[in-house]
């Protein structure tokens, strides 16, 4: 065990371990042993809490990111989210060698699960992969309208941010480009997301900066997540980056034979171009899915139903 001292980052000799020392306490990992996973921002291994042996998630910032001030400042907003939420990860905390430079490494809670883009190819077509889908992005939804409530835009919903623990929860993952509804903290260092999944007015707000990203950004990106999943394929993704913005910004969701009917018609609205003919709230969408993927209607609920649209 490391000698307690005024560092947070500490390794002694002959040992490959790396302590860090955060929220008052130490964790550690083998920078040596392979990584969980990596991705476009930083590598993941695991790790653990020195007290207990509690395995934690340990995430390092890529060296070509650390020094980026807005990159500092999004690591320390995700670590400060401190939601307990089983759709969730919980975080633990950020370590920072120094405030304004080095490395960063962020600690999040442990969950051992996959992609659920990875899960989804496990399924074959049909109504099974439909209603396993729908339960996955209903329970992303519980997540979002939980963040939402506590102002919270996540700002990168897409199926390597959502992941498939023990092949029935969901979890939803990377609040590191999130804000604080109300604010425009980040956009100054222009558009912030991922294109295939970006809602319009991430594209365009550096034109027209009175759209506001809020609640039905993240709808938008879940929608299009979700036909991803069913459909096999990303409807917007290209070979250039404008072109796939492009698309965002002008394009609808194709049809698909592997949507079904009335699942298609939820998946069109939440995807909407103009931000205000969306679902505007995750317990809308939500409420939508299960009835899409309901029992159909019947005469009588048909008849009220167009009787109430029409006086």
């Amino acid at each position: 065990m490391p000698q307690i001292q005024r560092k947070t980052v500490f390794q002694r000799k002959g040992d490959p371990y790396l302590y860090l020392f955060v929220e008052r306490e130490w964790y550690c990992y083998n920078p040596l042993e392979e990584p969980l996973g990596s991705g476009a921002m930083g590598t993941v291994w695991r790790g653990y809490r020195v007290k207990t042996g509690e395995q934690i998630a340990i995430k390092r910032v890529k060296d070509e990111y650390v020094n980026i001030p807005i990159i500092r400042e999004r690591a320390r907003l995700e670590s400060s989210m401190a939601f307990r939420h089983q759709n969730l990860i919980e975080m633990i905390g950020c370590c920072m060698v120094y405030p304004d430079r080095g490395p960063i490494w962020l600690l999040s809670k442990f969950v051992s699960g996959q992609d659920i883009d990875k899960f989804a190819k496990q399924i074959p077509d049909g109504p099974q992969k439909v209603d396993t889908l729908s339960r996955c992005i209903c329970q992303v939804l519980d997540a979002l309208e939980y963040i939402h409530a506590n102002g919270i835009i996540h700002r990168d919903i897409k199926p390597s941010n959502i992941m498939i623990e023990e092949e029935s929860n969901a979890r939803l993952m990377d609040l590191g480009i999130a804000r604080m509804s109300g604010g425009n903290k980040f956009s100054q260092f222009g558009f912030i997301g991922t294109p295939q999944y970006a809602a319009p007015e991430q594209v365009v707000r550096d034109v027209n900066k009175n759209l506001p990203i809020n609640a039905a950004t993240d709808i938008y990106a879940l929608g299009v997540t979700f036909f991803e999943l069913l459909a096999g394929y990303n409807p917007f993704d290209s070979d250039s980056e404008m072109e796939t913005l492009t698309r965002q910004v002008r394009d609808p969701l194709p049809n698909s034979d592997l949507v079904p009917k009335r699942l298609m018609q939820v998946l069109l609205k939440a995807t909407e171009k103009e931000q205000s003919k969306r679902y505007q709230t995750a317990g809308e969408f939500r409420a939508a899915i299960n009835i899409a993927i309901g029992p159909p209607p019947s005469l009588w609920q048909r008849i009220k139903s167009w009787f109430s649209k029409t006086t």
